[in-house]
């Protein structure tokens, strides 16, 4: 599976064919829509994105079981370990499209821009994709009320 494929989107309620990357939202049946939607997102140049659910401390991701769907939750130290071993990440700055893994309430993108050393870019709320590859970080797919922060990392590697 390579770097941006790593992931799967749930649909987001009162807003047609915008989806985001919500860990609330797993288990809906629609999650492999996030590997859809990074897709179609503009590239950030020297960036690797990586595309799962995510919450303030954890992120998931969804995998075909059968005829269902599986959500797998990882922390900083497990999703390091499966960037490292994952052919399709060379090295390199990381962006999450990953809602509130940024957040000031977690640790999430931190504690992984210190494993991995490198800068980790994260939403600091909700991050909605529109079809065109339009993005909102906020409360809900109208407001842009978030931003993109950047986590360098800090000291010895965790």
């Amino acid at each position: 599976m390579g770097a941006g494929m790593h992931g799967g989107f749930g649909s987001t309620k009162g807003a047609t064919h915008v989806v985001a990357a919500d860990s609330t939202l797993v288990g809906n049946g629609r999650g492999f829509e996030l590997k859809k939607a990074s897709e179609i997102v503009k590239k950030e140049p020297g960036f690797t994105d990586v595309a799962v659910h995510g919450s303030p401390n954890s992120i998931s991701f969804m995998i075909r079981d059968g005829d269902r769907e599986r959500e797998i939750t990882l922390n900083h130290r497990n999703l390091a370990k499966f960037l490292k071993s994952d052919k399709g990440y060379s090295g390199g700055k990381i962006r999450l499209l990953s809602c509130k893994t940024g957040s000031e309430s977690g640790s999430f993108a931190q504690n992984l821009a210190n494993k991995m050393g490198v800068v980790v870019r994260a939403p600091s709320d909700t991050l909605f994709i529109y079809p065109n590859g339009r993005m909102v970080i906020g409360p809900d797919a109208r407001h842009n009320t978030g931003k993109w922060i950047d986590y360098y990392p800090q000291g010895k590697k965790r």
